[in-house]
């Protein structure tokens, strides 16, 4: 009897420590890829581009939780020597971040264009979705500016509102 019951106990110490190593790792760490069609479903946001100026030969969705109602969305399409990145999530950031610095702003519109680490950013927010937006291009040649927002132009991002 007593070595059942110890056998129990070791039995439920090794479920818990598996449960919670799968919700680390499912819901903490953006190793799982998922297809990017359940972007809305798993996760409440949904923000994919109509146009992309390449054709990709790899495309999924990788997510992170970042506190309660709070979650980082990111869609990847990959091809050879080229990566471009949609990032969603209903996480709101400082106003003095630098993403946001004026200076970047793209005249007449809503975007901020940014270059660093031969890598290119584009960051809006959906106001009306309550959601902060980016794309982050990398590949072997640049993107004019204009691409950058015709992407971004193409992206109907929807999220769960928080109200």
């Amino acid at each position: 009897m007593k070595h059942k019951r110890m056998t129990e106990k070791k039995v439920l110490k090794y479920f818990l420590v598996l449960g919670v190593f799968l919700y680390l790792l499912t819901f903490l760490t953006p190793v799982i890829h998922l297809p990017i069609g359940w972007s809305n479903v798993f996760v409440g946001i949904q923000a994919e581009p109509s146009y992309l100026p390449f054709k990709y030969e790899k495309s999924y969705m990788t997510s992170r939780s970042c506190g309660k109602s709070c979650e980082k969305l990111k869609l990847h399409y990959e091809a050879p020597d080229t990566e471009l990145l949609i990032l969603a999530t209903d996480y709101v950031s400082w106003y003095d971040d630098p993403k946001w610095d004026k200076r970047t702003k793209i005249k007449g519109t809503k975007y901020f264009y940014r270059e660093k680490n031969k890598k290119q950013y584009l960051y809006w927010k959906e106001e009306k979705e309550e959601l902060e937006l980016g794309i982050e291009y990398k590949g072997e040649n640049s993107l004019p500016q204009s691409e950058m927002v015709k992407i971004a132009d193409s992206i109907t991002p929807e999220g769960r509102l928080l109200n």
